[in-house]
Formats: structure tokens, C-alpha cells, sequence
């Protein structure tokens, strides 16, 4: 009678046999359809001349553009939903993002943050608050270069480099986009794409 490390090893190699060759299988069906996801408009920071600066500003603008879309997407009656009482309501979501873009952008460009609005009610402002946040991180963003990414800054009292600041505002817009995208669904609204 075989032992049971030897039954056990077996076992694992007959697995083996079989899951690798279909996983291998699975990966070559499946690239083509990963690459698809990728819009054929992708930027390529490849060739710019802030190469570092570019890729934050293309991740960055990726995520603003679909926040932006799902402002747009959700109706204006759902601007007060919030899952629960204890979480930003959507509009809220999109105030603060609108709030911490401006503190994050003007940090990076060593300015102090625009004046911002108090708050902001109908779909119509947030989304107008929004647009104004994001052109100003665009301008912030596209007036940098990649010789300035660790020129000394500040994050809430922490102290960094810039390049970690810009890296903040595509990470929080992301953090949130993920919030919107539940709330959407939960209303039964499509979130739309972006690049990628």
C-alpha cells in the first residue's frame, strides 16, 4: 500500500496535468479580448517630454473624465441617495472630489487653492464645480515637468515630494470613482467607460 505523501504527490501531478494546459489555453483566448478593453485612442506617454508628468496626467484625466460621466449619468433626484446614513450622499462624493482636486492641484503648483464655493446643490453646479476643478488640474498639470516631480511638498502637514502629491489626485478620483460606480448601480444607471 503507497504511502500518503506518495498518493498526495500523485494526486497534485494528475491535477496538474490537466489545469495547466487549460489555463495556458485560457490565457491565449483571453488576450485578445484583455487588449480590447484598451480604447485604440490610449495615450502613449512614451514621447513626451515630461514622460513621468504625462502618465499622471493620463491617469488623472482617465479617471476625471469618468467621474464626470457619471455626474452626468446619474438624475438629478439621486444627487441626495446615500447607501446608508453613516456615507457621502452621490453629490456629496462629487463636491469633495470637486474640494480636494483644487487643494491637491494648487499644492502641486505651490499656490493657494482657488476660492472654492460653499456648498453645492443641483446637478447642475456640482457638475459645473467639477469642470472648474478638473481644467484647473489640467492647467496645473500641463504647465509641469518632470525635472520638478521631487521639488519639496506638502500633504496635510505631511512632508513628500510633488510627484506623490500628483500621484494623489488620480488615486483619490479613482478612490471615489469606485464609490460613484456603486451608487450608480445601485440606481439602476450604467456607469459608462473611459480608456481604459
Amino acid at each position: 500500500m503507497q504511502n500518503f505523501p506518495t498518493i498526495l504527490f500523485c494526486t497534485f501531478r494528475n491535477f496538474a496535468r490537466l489545469v495547466v494546459p487549460v489555463g495556458v489555453l485560457c490565457v491565449f483566448a483571453l488576450a485578445p479580448l484583455a487588449k480590447a478593453q484598451i480604447s485604440p485612442n490610449f495615450p502613449n506617454p512614451i514621447a513626451a517630454p515630461s514622460p513621468l508628468t504625462a502618465t499622471q496626467s493620463i491617469f488623472r484625466r482617465n479617471m476625471q473624465d469618468k467621474i464626470m460621466k457619471a455626474a452626468e449619468a446619474m438624475p438629478e433626484s439621486k444627487y441626495s441617495y446615500r447607501p446608508t446614513k453613516d456615507v457621502r450622499s452621490f453629490g456629496e462624493i462629487l463636491n469633495h472630489v470637486g474640494d480636494i482636486s483644487y487643494i491637491l492641484c494648487s499644492n502641486a503648483k505651490g499656490e493657494a487653492p482657488p476660492a472654492m464655493a460653499g456648498a453645492k446643490g443641483s446637478k447642475a453646479q456640482i457638475i459645473a464645480y467639477l469642470k472648474g476643478a478638473f481644467d484647473y488640474c489640467d492647467g496645473v498639470y500641463s504647465g509641469f515637468t518632470d525635472a520638478h516631480l521631487n521639488d519639496p511638498a506638502d500633504f496635510f502637514g505631511f512632508k513628500t515630494n510633488k510627484m506623490f502629491i500628483l500621484t494623489q489626485v488620480g488615486n483619490h478620483d479613482a478612490l471615489h470613482y469606485g464609490n460613484l460606480v456603486t451608487y450608480l448601480r445601485l440606481n439602476g444607471v450604467e456607469p459608462s467607460g473611459g480608456w481604459f
